[in-house]
């Protein structure tokens, strides 16, 4: 007997979203590892008001609207404490999301370069009285622009879509940015310095990972370039190993990477909370917007037929910061263990 299997997806108009419920509903039955059949049945999620005995029938949600559709945040986490499956683990997506310092520090533990960075202290701090400023010391303008050089990167730690992120010239303009920024925590940064006109953005969904040759612009003008022989093999798998770390550190399993190759070849991460990565047409291609379909259908596939439980919190965050607390071992082998974990997840063992 086939039981249906439900599938909500939460992404409003977003023509991204209708074609992949589209995929979804049109994949064959799957017969799972348990011996049951399942056809996955798709649709957008509903809107309503919800008892907290509400009990969704949902199986697994694809989240990619959330984050600006607030009653959806509690829920969805209410969801995957009672054991549905979110695409992404909400923790992992609001907590990150919110605090791109904090991955920063993170993923930089375990052997991931990231250019330089300061993490600043708000403008405005409204909880605090007059009297608590004692505890603030001036800060080094002059020593933090020496340390990162010109031009500078300024953008805040809760950020998508680059929505705050400048580029400083000299100091007036690094001022004139700060000062305008309120209560947001922000963060300056090393500008890298690359040979290259382009960078690389890494689509991540489940076990598939696709390096693609990326020109960033704002006001949604960005390029995804086809060229799949522009990074030589050993370059190709750097960008892959190290996305493998990032994502699994971070919890991910919808996410895009951004990384640069410096003037020295070594591979820098600058942006990889990205958990609802451009689902744009005109802008990916046919040829991504579909890698990225399929992608999505393999990933919901294998949940299905693995019978993949699903963890309230990311399972191996605490195997990670053992890795990353290790004081006996260099950057590079941090990377190899780190890599070898997240591995499990990207060639896993027949439980068998």
């Amino acid at each position: 007997m086939i039981e249906d299997y439900w599938v909500g997806s939460l992404h409003f108009s977003e023509p991204f979203g209708d074609d992949t419920l589209a995929r979804f509903n049109a994949l064959p039955p799957v017969q799972a590892r348990n011996g049951q059949t399942y056809k996955i049945r798709a649709e957008h999620v509903t809107i309503h008001e919800v008892n907290l005995d509400y009990r969704t029938k949902y199986r697994l949600i694809l989240d990619r609207f959330s984050y600006l559709y607030p009653q959806a945040i509690g829920l969805f986490m209410g969801f995957a404490f009672r054991g549905v499956y979110l695409i992404n683990n909400p923790f992992s997506f609001y907590y990150y999301l919110r605090n791109k310092d904090a991955a920063y520090m993170v993923v930089k533990e375990l052997g991931i370069s990231i250019p330089k960075t300061y993490i600043l202290p708000p403008k405005e701090a409204p909880a605090l009285k007059a009297e608590d400023f004692k505890y603030h010391k001036f800060f080094d303008w002059q020593g933090m622009a020496e340390d990162l050089g010109w031009p500078i990167v300024i953008k805040p730690a809760e950020g998508r879509e680059a929505i705050g992120v400048e580029i400083a010239h000299n100091m007036e303009q690094l001022l004139y940015f700060y000062d305008r920024s309120g209560s947001q925590v922000m963060m300056i940064q090393e500008k890298v310095k690359t040979p290259y006109p382009w960078q690389i953005r890494a689509l991540c969904i489940g076990r598939k990972i696709i390096p693609i040759k990326y020109i960033f612009r704002k006001f949604d003008a960005s390029e995804y370039l086809f060229d799949p022989e522009f990074l030589t093999p050993e370059m190709g798998q750097k960008v892959i190993n190290t996305c493998r770390i990032i994502n699994r550190v971070l919890g991910y399993e919808m996410n895009s990477v951004e990384l640069f190759i410096d003037e020295q070849g070594e591979l820098q991460a600058i942006d990889f909370n990205n958990p609802v990565p451009d689902g744009r047409l005109k802008a990916l291609g046919e040829i991504f917007y579909n890698d990225y379909q399929q992608a999505l259908c393999d990933l919901v596939l294998d949940i299905v037929r693995e019978q993949r439980p699903f963890d309230f919190l990311p399972p191996d965050i605490n195997r990670f910061a053992h890795i990353a607390r290790r004081a006996d071992l260099t950057r590079e082998q941090k990377f190899q263990m780190a890599l070898d974990l997240a591995n499990r997840y990207y060639e896993p063992r027949d439980p068998d």
